[in-house]
């Protein structure tokens, strides 16, 4: 006759179980973009959700004049460039975006159409939201609305500067401010961009980029060769550019 095990003793036997412990909350990714890096924690995550990350191509439209917007970028990589454009098909770089802000500011905060052309200079990566996602975000969180506003007035003081500068500054003294000022906005002092590329950006003719690099190669501030431009000595770059730089 079998002996019979009670469910008390098949239970003894049984081998102990491993405690189940609970998931680990999810740790916010660290916002790249440094506007958003200002924000709460929760407020980062939540339009990291509301968002995607998607990659800027170099020499890519984001968003054209005129168009109604869609979507805002939080560059976390690389730089945007904010540039008017004539009927001819000329160009010219009123205000450059990096990790510190949002383009285009004002979609957060109203629905007015696109002032400027935004196009990649430096390829990188961005968050993106719809803009109506950000305005609905902006009316309910404040310190996100104050965010959005303090740099849409940097933005304007970009541009007012940038008027004067183009008005009463030399080619080289243009040039010299404007690699100082990528290389801040992108950390870097390496930069990927043609004599072309310069020249749309500063509103210059192509020979006028080419000699005023040329000037400054001659002084030991960079070295320039096929597109690619490395800042060797800054201050030496910064003697060179005009007082705009340091009012920025």
């Amino acid at each position: 006759m079998r002996p019979q095990v009670s469910y008390s003793s098949a239970r003894s036997l049984a081998p102990p179980q491993p405690t189940q412990r609970p998931p680990a909350p999810a740790t916010p990714r660290p916002a790249a973009n440094r506007l958003l890096a200002s924000l709460h924690a929760d407020l980062q995550q939540r339009l990291n959700d509301l968002g995607s990350r998607v990659a800027l191509q170099k020499s890519a439209v984001l968003i054209e004049a005129g168009a109604q917007h869609t979507h805002v970028y939080f560059p976390c990589s690389g730089l945007l460039s904010l540039q008017t454009m004539t009927q001819d098909g000329n160009s010219v770089e009123v205000a450059m975006v990096g990790r510190e802000g949002v383009t285009p500011p004002l979609a957060a905060i109203a629905g007015s159409p696109a002032a400027y052309t935004t196009s990649v200079t430096v390829a990188g990566e961005a968050l993106r939201l719809r803009a109506d996602a950000l305005q609905a975000a902006c009316d309910r969180h404040p310190a996100l609305q104050r965010a959005v506003w303090t740099h849409w007035q940097a933005v304007l003081s970009d541009i007012a500067l940038g008027s004067a500068c183009h008005c009463f500054h030399t080619a080289r003294q243009r040039l010299a401010r404007w690699l100082l000022t990528a290389s801040d906005r992108i950390q870097s002092s390496h930069l990927e961009l043609t004599h072309e590329q310069l020249a749309e950006v500063l509103g210059l003719q192509r020979t006028g980029v080419s000699v005023a690099n040329v000037t400054l190669q001659e002084a030991g501030a960079i070295s320039s060769r096929h597109g690619r431009i490395r800042i060797i000595d800054r201050a030496r770059l910064q003697t060179v550019s005009c007082e705009c730089y340091h009012k920025k």
